[in-house]
């Protein structure tokens, strides 16, 4: 199960990967969607880490990394980052290495995702941030 929303790991299958990996040191934690492996990043994790985000390509994640607090990934990276029910998290937030393949899976999945707009890496970094407590 995720460590963030508790929901069972969407397993790879023959046609998309599904599951986003975390590296920190010799461990690797599965996180359901890109966002929950950020969210946990930032909330209880120290120290420099690997993010490996499926991507538009079976077998070729995108590589996000976290080194001396700052997050890095490949130019023309970005991200779809749709708010909806974790239920359905591995599609509404993915990881794609060009804007042009965010065009192609946003097209294909416009139902899920509406008119959603490519988030970049800073962004996704803002969005996946834990929220301070209401008081």
């Amino acid at each position: 199960d995720c460590p963030v929303c508790t929901l069972p790991v969407v397993q790879n299958t023959d046609a998309r990967d599904n599951e986003t990996l975390l590296k920190l040191g010799r461990k690797t934690f599965e996180y359901r969607c890109v966002y929950c492996a950020m969210s946990d990043a930032q909330s209880s994790l120290n120290g420099d880490l690997k993010i490996l985000a499926p991507s538009e390509t079976k077998g070729k994640p995108v590589e996000i990394a976290r080194i001396n607090n700052e997050w890095k990934t490949a130019d023309g990276v970005v991200f779809v980052a749709v708010k909806a029910s974790h239920k359905v998290c591995q599609d509404t937030y993915r990881a794609f290495s060009s804007r042009e393949a965010f065009d192609a899976y946003a097209a294909q999945n416009k139902e899920t995702l509406g008119d959603v707009k490519p988030v970049t890496l800073a962004e996704m970094v803002k969005l996946s941030a834990p929220q301070p407590e209401k008081k």
